[in-house]
């Protein structure tokens, strides 16, 4: 995989291993990484471009496929405040939109992008990137924060 002169899109860029990936993918010369965020304010240094993008709104997912030859699949949200025996499961919907189906979808929709530029339907897939010697790939990761569960009571 070619990170120069590539264009990237980064989900969840705006903290932790997300922007770790697109401060990663601009040193290594990236002429464009979107980091894709809910709050595109939230985003800093110069030399990202923040995209607004809820993973739970199709239209903003459909949206963020654009042009990118890089996916790094990184939203994901934790610390809801279900807990195991008590309390609304709002949270914990919440937190599976987000972390399972936001992904999914943006899977879903970058996959035919990367499609044109050189992936054939057989590597329309999750795979870490380092692996892949073709024209786009998809990176899906998941942060240990949003991997944390509380699940006894105080």
């Amino acid at each position: 995989m070619e990170i120069k002169e590539s264009t990237a899109l980064v989900t969840g860029a705006n903290r932790g291993i997300g922007y770790v990936f697109a401060r990663a993918l601009i040193a290594r010369g990236a002429a464009t990484v979107y980091a894709g965020v809910r709050d595109p304010a939230s985003v800093s240094g110069e030399d990202l471009t923040p995209l607004r993008l809820d993973v739970t709104v199709p239209e903003e997912v459909a949206a963020a496929a654009g042009d990118a030859t890089i996916v790094i699949n990184n939203v994901g949200v934790g610390g809801f405040t279900t807990k195991l025996l008590t309390g609304s499961f709002d949270g914990a919907r919440q937190a599976v939109e987000i972390n399972y189906f936001g992904t999914w979808a943006v899977s879903r929709a970058c996959a035919p992008v990367l499609g044109t530029k050189g992936l054939s339907a057989a590597d329309h897939r999750l795979v870490p990137a380092a692996a892949r010697r073709s024209a786009g790939s998809v990176l899906g990761t998941s942060s240990a924060r949003s991997q944390r569960r509380r699940i006894h009571e105080r």
